[in-house]
């Protein structure tokens, strides 16, 4: 299930964010992280594909995110997933 602003939300760096959201324009730095309220870390990416939501993902140094079907570390948390060049958060499959 992807994350509604009211169902997870941020608790550090950054508070207010909405991880749920995507846009094709960047709001925050590639990689910026945050930890949320489910305990785990999300890293603020860019698509370089269509991801669906719940797609594992792996995310380079660039900040650029791609498909993966293996354990990346990282899924796409975005309800309707998210289209190529779009910029959104991407969470941490495990909590550690």
């Amino acid at each position: 299930m992807a994350s509604t602003s009211s169902t997870v939300y941020a608790t550090s760096p950054v508070l207010g964010v909405d991880l749920d959201s995507k846009s094709s324009t960047p709001a925050h730095k590639l990689l910026t992280p945050v930890f949320a309220s489910d305990g785990r870390k999300h890293v603020y990416a860019r698509a370089s594909e269509a991801l669906a939501s719940g797609d594992t993902c792996k995310i380079g140094a660039s900040g650029s995110a791609s498909s993966d079907s293996g354990s990346a570390g990282y899924d796409v948390n975005t309800t309707g997933g998210v289209a190529a060049g779009q910029y959104f958060w991407s969470r941490k499959t495990s909590l550690a």
